[in-house]
């Protein structure tokens, strides 16, 4: 990103930021239409989820909606490619040579040559997503609006400095967290949605503080940010274990194989299963921690 004056108006540095975004978007498009590798994908990905989570935290700050429209669609370029990733992930679980399925040989190699074709498939999904017409049309009409009718549009009401605005939506994000958690301690059921909810709040403030830290102490941010990464981690893995018992189960459903059947459910799922019964009550511990940093937050983001 541009190096950018404290004293900046707060139109001007969000519109460097997003101009910036759509550049690295650009060529990370570029790249993975090119080379067949995960981790430009990834890349791809931040820089569509990033621009996502800016357009949504300040849209308050827009006159007539056309930040969360835009927001729409570009959110069509990371859904596209969100059944990749998680299959990414299952089969990197698979191939682990620590997972004890000996006996089931056959039934692993089996496993593993449907992921590769569901891999596979997503691939060429992905690609001519992003060659269509529509995925052009997308970023062009965004880079039309920065270039054109952004600032006319976007609003200082009372927030000429980066600052003070950055100030009100990060300590809004922390609320909106400390909400969820505390949601969570009353129930019982449906606590795999909360969770969910809370792992993409989480990610939104850790991106809020990456791309606004250089306004504060970066001790400070650089704690915080150490901190975020940790309960995004346990989250994370959290959500990956469900969106892999998910895509086990449908499997299942249309395996003809027995022996696959059979030695998804008695290995994966129930090794799945164990795993999420234990880590819901060690998240819930982890997240109370996290409600009494308000004092920190309160102090570096409201004046």
């Amino acid at each position: 990103m541009k190096k950018i004056s404290q004293k900046e108006s707060a139109v001007f540095v969000l519109r460097n930021i997003f101009e910036d975004l759509l550049s690295d978007i650009y060529a990370y498009r570029e790249r993975v239409l090119k080379e067949d590798d995960n981790e430009v994908l990834h890349q791809l990905r931040i820089s569509v989820r990033r621009s996502v989570v800016l357009m949504g935290e300040f849209s308050f700050i827009d006159r007539n909606g056309k930040l969360l429209e835009h927001r729409k669609a570009l959110k069509t370029l990371i859904s596209i490619s969100n059944t990749k990733r998680d299959l990414d992930v299952l089969y990197g679980w698979v191939s682990n040579p620590n997972t004890e399925a000996s006996y089931y040989n056959e039934a692993l190699i089996l496993l593993k040559k449907r992921l590769e074709e569901m891999l596979q498939k997503e691939h060429t999904a992905i690609i001519n997503c992003l060659q269509s017409q529509t995925s052009t049309d997308i970023l062009k009409s965004w880079k039309v609006y920065l270039s054109h009718n952004y600032q006319t549009n976007i609003a200082n009401d009372g927030y000429d400095g980066m600052e003070k605005l950055a100030n009100k939506v990060i300590f809004r994000r922390f609320v909106k967290i400390k909400k969820k958690i505390n949601i969570l301690d009353r129930k019982s059921k449906g606590m795999e949605e909360i969770l969910h909810a809370l792992r993409i709040s989480f990610k939104k403030l850790r991106y809020l503080l990456e791309t606004f830290g250089y306004l504060y102490r970066k001790k400070k941010i650089h704690k915080l940010l150490k901190e975020m990464k940790e309960f995004q981690n346990i989250l994370g893995a959290f959500h990956d274990s469900y969106q892999q018992q998910m895509i086990l189960e449908a499997l299942i459903q249309n395996e003809k194989d027995g022996r696959l059947r059979v030695f998804i459910t008695t290995t994966f799922l129930s090794d799945l299963k164990k795993y999420q019964k234990k880590e819901i009550m060690k998240i819930q511990k982890q997240l109370k921690k996290f409600l009494k940093k308000e004092k920190i937050y309160k102090k570096l983001f409201v004046y």
